[in-house]
């Protein structure tokens, strides 16, 4: 079942610029062990872009691509909490980032060796800008804020778990959390890389 549906604003023939395209080489190298070299070549040109995300059984998140070339681009709902898992000392630790999705990819690769467990599979890409010193914290929990965003880098789309909202004060955005801390995510045990499942 999917986790999330992907609404338009839709560009079929959207092709990443050089410096996008070597944020996607650098993912999936960490993903894969693999020199971004040896992704780089293997990306497809074209990767169609969504610019709006609907969590199932949540939130509404339109991407600051689309929120740029909106009739209401005033209501910025591009920021988002986004949970990533860490492997530390075995055990595996959820952590929590906030930022901003500037767009969404429908990556679909090849098949290749080298892209061992995705290789011939979709993968769906968030495009983000991550805030700057809020690694770890829970702003549904305690006080979080920012001042800018850092450099943009590619993650996938299920990393992103719920809409955050901010507000600027001296300076600085505080980040405003209504998930009271209840979204956790779950990790599921993949099956061996031969199956057919996502």
């Amino acid at each position: 079942d999917p986790l999330a549906l992907l609404r338009v604003p839709y560009k079929h023939d959207f092709a990443p610029n050089l410096d996008l395209r070597k944020q996607i080489a650098k993912y999936f190298s960490e993903l894969l062990a693999q020199r971004p070299k040896a992704i780089h070549p293997l990306l497809p040109e074209v990767m169609p872009s969504f610019g709006k995300l609907r969590i199932l059984d949540g939130d509404s998140i339109r991407s600051a691509s689309a929120s740029r070339h909106s009739s209401n681009a005033k209501r910025d709902m591009s920021f988002y909490e986004i949970q990533v898992r860490r492997n530390q000392a075995d055990e595996w630790h959820s952590q929590i980032f906030y930022g901003q999705l500037e767009q969404i990819l429908d990556c679909v690769l090849p098949k290749d060796k080298t892209l061992g467990i995705v290789s011939g599979k979709r993968r769906l890409l968030a495009v983000i800008h991550p805030c700057k010193n809020t690694r770890g914290k829970d702003a549904a929990l305690e006080h979080t804020n920012y001042t800018e965003l850092a450099n943009v880098l590619v993650t996938d789309l299920q990393s992103v778990v719920a809409v955050v909202g901010r507000l600027k004060t001296r300076g600085r955005w505080s980040i405003v959390d209504r998930t009271g801390g209840l979204i956790h995510p779950q990790f599921v045990h993949v099956p061996d890389e031969d199956a057919d499942t996502e």
